[in-house]
């Protein structure tokens, strides 16, 4: 019988967004199929509150690079439980989690850099030298790293997972009475900041709701930019659609998939969108810029539309459109389910990851963690060989 393993996951993160549930999925998955799974992060976040609630979680204060306190701490953790993956997320808890791991010498586990954004980063030394591995969300993403320079067998694609569209039913009430149970809602779901979109999605979709009556625009979440979005919103250019624009803040995605005629993805770049999946897996439609890792999730799925990047314009007039069709059932609906299942469920995430995980502890055993897996720079098993040099 193959040992279980044992799993530490940092992240310093204040957010609460899909990249925090996102940890807490994976980390469950994992202790289903047997093995130890713990999340670490700063006391009174979300991401915490999450862990302890499953009883995975782990407070560290990473207050700085140089917490020695939270240093401490790791080195001691890491030893006790025979943490074999050491998984780090942001700059913090990265720089920590690698020195961690290397004052204790041979014992120590693989680190591994999990990196759930597009956003191209301002320095790739940590990604050089802080980590064993980088895992990357998307292809699109794992390319970035390639073409800036990193190695191409040091930069792995593990695409994500979601929970089952049946185990997350609701048992909440519908929470915007106000909302007629013939509207056709457009749902955007996400963080209220710069790169979601949400500001320059109101704006172009005003004047639909002015010219359809049936149309309610749902933004879904919180974050910085919403007293923006309000102030926005109590505008007197809105004051016609006004009551048809909501803001309900965070909650349970699924009743709001249940009511959707189409969601939205304004975001400026997106590694690898899990809203995407969720909502193809409801039978909600997408519609969303062609960018990122949206041709990567929905490429099999044919339920929606990619966009020129960055119009906006185009992009809620073909929201508008789907959102205006008859109410149909998704054709494909069973497809998606299946591919769903097969390549994108928690448990589908959790099992190439671990192969991943078991295969990179082999190679640190073995001597091999920064080694050429191909054997030989450039020989004929590198795919990104450029030729002999003439």
């Amino acid at each position: 019988m193959t040992e279980p393993l044992s799993i530490l996951h940092l992240d310093c993160t204040m957010g609460q967004g899909g990249q925090e549930k996102d940890h807490i999925h994976e980390a469950v998955a994992f202790a289903k199929m047997g093995h130890r799974y713990i999340v670490a992060a700063r006391p009174g976040t979300f991401l915490l509150q999450m862990a302890e609630s499953k009883d995975i979680g782990l407070a560290l204060p990473f207050r700085s690079n140089f917490d020695l306190v939270s240093l401490r701490l790791l080195r001691r953790f890491i030893k006790e439980n025979r943490v074999r993956i050491l998984v780090t997320t942001s700059y913090i808890d990265s720089v920590l989690g690698w020195f961690a791991a290397l004052s204790l010498g041979q014992d120590r586990p693989v680190v591994v850099r999990q990196r759930h954004l597009l956003n191209p980063p301002k320095s790739l030394f940590p990604y050089r030298h802080f980590c064993d591995y980088l895992v990357t969300v998307s292809d699109i993403a794992r390319f970035g790293y390639i073409e800036r320079g990193l190695p191409f067998w040091k930069v792995v694609s593990l695409p994500r997972g979601i929970p089952d569209p049946g185990e997350e039913k609701s048992q909440e009430p519908w929470r915007i009475p106000e909302i007629p149970e013939d509207a056709r809602i457009v749902l955007q779901i996400g963080t209220f900041q710069r790169d979601k979109g949400q500001l320059s999605l109101l704006e172009s979709m005003r004047p639909h709701l002015r010219t359809h009556p049936s149309l309610h625009l749902v933004l879904l979440g919180d974050g910085p930019l919403r007293g923006n979005l309000e102030r926005r919103v109590a505008d007197a250019r809105f004051h016609e659609v006004r009551s048809r624009i909501h803001l309900p803040g965070w909650g349970n995605p699924v009743p709001f998939y249940q009511r959707a005629a189409v969601t939205v993805i304004s975001s400026f770049r997106e590694a690898f969108p899990l809203v995407a999946l969720e909502s193809l897996c409801q039978g909600v439609p997408v519609v969303a810029f062609r960018q990122g890792g949206l041709p990567e999730v929905m490429r099999w799925a044919d339920w929606g539309d990619l966009i020129t990047p960055w119009n906006f314009t185009d992009l809620c007039r073909q929201a508008v459109d789907w959102a205006l069709r008859p109410e149909l059932s998704c054709p494909k609906i069973e497809t998606i389910r299946r591919v769903y299942h097969d390549r994108y469920s928690n448990e589908a995430a959790a099992a190439r990851t671990e192969r991943f995980y078991r295969w990179a502890i082999a190679r640190e055993k073995a001597g091999r963690l920064k080694v050429n897996p191909y054997e030989i720079a450039g020989g004929r098993g590198d795919p990104f060989y450029p030729g002999p040099l003439t």
